[in-house]
């Protein structure tokens, strides 16, 4: 009966409205809601009734976690047929106010709920053939990890001078990576769309000019510039126009979401980051940066209730929703910044994504395992620069078993509001680094999955941050060292993985070199002489080029296919030397 009158409806509005430029799904979607208050597709999205969420309508259960009064999440099987949701909305005593089909969510609203009342209600409607998970709608007070802004962010003046054996200045957090060696491979980058859930985003400044994107006009509108957002957007990917900062994947769409609720609210839903973060997936980004948490309002070392059950449920099963209909992505999430007073804590206490372990992961009757989600998920803690070419955990880092990776941190120059650039710190600085860096791996191989990307960057690593064992912390550090993300070491693997012909050749310039020249792609040298790349398997005349731009000799190399191959030193000659090549 309902395919009659969708059939019927569908012939008259596309005959009154042949002439509006809309998706037949939408017309479906916006036909069935009018006549059964609910969605037909499974991709549709409204989230019209985060307008309605304030303070006001927060209870609080402690002094970090609460919930929303009126409003449950419930997530149902993708098998559930559309009758069945009809008759679960009709049984349920409530009204449906919004829905992310991606993540099979609805979100159902009722009189005002005591929690024993809300806890009932989610108990009862997981009854009912097909709802998988039913949850309160938790509030948290989420903020971006970033530490506040310092004497340094005035006073130091940009230095850009490149040494990545001994990283500083201003762009140090670019040497500590090897960003400009793994530039040298963008024959092999591809563009590629990055989701950054965040506060506002200055679209109209000049790293960014061109690359912001919405997912829709809604979300347009919502989007109130910030710092925040601003700075983590030009860490992923400002542009390489000469001046200001160079973004890590210049080559991509960042499509933006802008979560933050209202300035003057305390509280953030956790609705908010799963409608956002599936509203990205849906809209193709394939690695999605959240440089936000919760361990910044908590006075004790340990996760609450709410988080241990109901935060983890959603977060996983979201997840598993959206694997299960065939998108992948990873998600890199800051480890956060300590507690309220600054002081490290366990990643867990982060909240989100951080939280995931594979004893929480509920994943419902999907075909999705505990690895399948965890092995899509970075946790970020932030690397300091030791100023010798070694790393240290920055003194703010939550650290811990959920802590993937560690990236440069502290003192990381980027854009800013009014078209401007400045210094921050957090893990807000260090999660957008590896973003980028997983950006450019997958740009290489559009056919990776989300858990080579994962393997790829967390093998592919010649340092490592140690943790900050000064700190008196307060709980057992199991682990004291993470490795460093590095962009150029990640990226060679990439193209070896997709090119079976490729080789490595590494060797060391005696004298003034920049740079290698092999087939066509030059490779930067370090300030040491040294070099490594990879290239198709063959013989070559490399071309070595002094600082000034000049040729300063040529040499012959031979790359063999799946092998590493070091090569003898060349020496350049100079007026009162004639040492001869090899």
């Amino acid at each position: 009966m309902f395919v009659k009158i969708i059939s019927l409806i569908m012939s008259a509005v596309m005959a009154a409205a042949s002439f509006v430029y809309t998706s037949f799904d939408s017309v479906i979607d916006t036909v069935s809601e009018f006549i059964y208050g609910l969605p037909y597709t499974s991709q549709a999205i409204k989230y019209d009734f985060f307008n309605e969420i304030d303070d006001g309508d927060v209870v609080a259960l402690s002094e970090e976690k609460g919930f929303v009064r009126d409003k449950l999440a419930v997530f149902v099987s993708p098998d559930m047929k559309f009758s069945d949701k009809v008759n679960l909305i009709g049984a349920c005593g409530g009204i449906v106010s919004g829905w992310c089909m991606p993540a099979d969510l609805f979100v159902i609203t009722y009189p005002t709920m005591t929690y024993e009342q809300a806890v009932s209600r989610c108990e009862k409607l997981e009854k009912f053939n097909g709802v998988e998970l039913a949850v309160p709608v938790m509030a948290s007070k989420t903020e971006p990890d970033v530490t506040p802004v310092d004497s340094f962010d005035i006073a130091n003046e940009p230095d850009f001078d490149w040494n990545e054996l001994v990283p500083s200045g201003s762009n140090w957090w670019l040497e500590a990576i090897d960003a400009r060696q793994a530039w040298d491979y963008s024959d092999y980058f591809s563009k590629i769309n990055i989701g950054i859930l965040d506060s506002g985003f200055e679209t109209e400044h000049p790293e960014l000019s061109g690359k912001i994107v919405f997912p829709d006009s809604k979300q347009a509108r919502r989007n109130v510039p910030d710092n925040h957002g601003t700075h983590v957007a030009g860490i992923i990917s400002a542009n390489h126009n000469g001046q200001g900062v160079a973004g890590i994947c210049e080559n991509a769409n960042l499509i933006c979401i802008d979560w933050m609720p209202d300035i003057l609210q305390l509280w953030s839903t956790d609705i908010s980051i799963f409608f956002g973060f599936s509203t990205l997936v849906k809209s193709g980004a394939k690695v999605i940066n959240l440089s936000l948490g919760t361990s910044g309002s908590k006075k004790n070392n340990s996760m609450g209730f709410f988080e241990a059950v109901f935060e983890t449920a959603a977060t996983s099963y979201m997840m598993a929703s959206l694997l299960s209909k065939g998108y992948d992505f990873v998600v890199v999430q800051s480890a956060g910044n300590g507690d309220y007073l600054g002081d490290p804590m366990d990643a867990r206490n982060n909240g989100r994504f951080c939280a995931l372990n594979e004893d929480n992961i509920f994943v419902g009757s999907k075909n999705v395992s505990a690895s399948d989600i965890l092995d899509r998920i970075f946790v970020v803690a932030s690397a300091t620069n030791n100023g010798d070419g070694t790393f240290t955990q920055s003194s703010f880092t939550n650290v811990g078993k959920t802590v993937t990776i560690a990236a440069p941190g502290e003192y990381v120059y980027s854009s800013s509001l009014d078209g401007g650039y400045e210094y921050l710190s957090g893990t807000s600085m260090s999660a957008p680094v590896v973003t980028g860096i997983a950006s450019l791996v997958w740009s290489v191989n559009p056919s990776f999955t989300g858990p080579q990307i994962k393997e790829i960057l967390c093998t592919s690593t010649d340092r490592v941050a140690q943790v900050f064992t000064e700190w008196d912390y307060w709980y057992d550090v199991e682990t004291l060292e993470y490795p460093m993300v590095n962009a150029k070491l990640a990226v060679e693997e990439a193209i070896r993985r997709t090119d079976s012909a490729a080789g490595t050749v590494s060797g060391k310039i005696v004298g003034d070199a920049a740079e290698i020249s092999v087939d066509g792609i030059s490779h930067t040298v370090f300030s040491d002489g040294t070099y490594s790349f990879v290239a198709p398997e063959g013989t070559y005349t490399a071309e070595i080029y002094s600082a000034d731009g000049s040729l300063a000799g040529t040499t012959e190399i031979i790359v063999v296919a799946g092998q590493t191959l070091t090569v003898e030193d060349f020496i350049i000659e100079t007026e009162n030397e004639h040492e001869g090549d090899i």
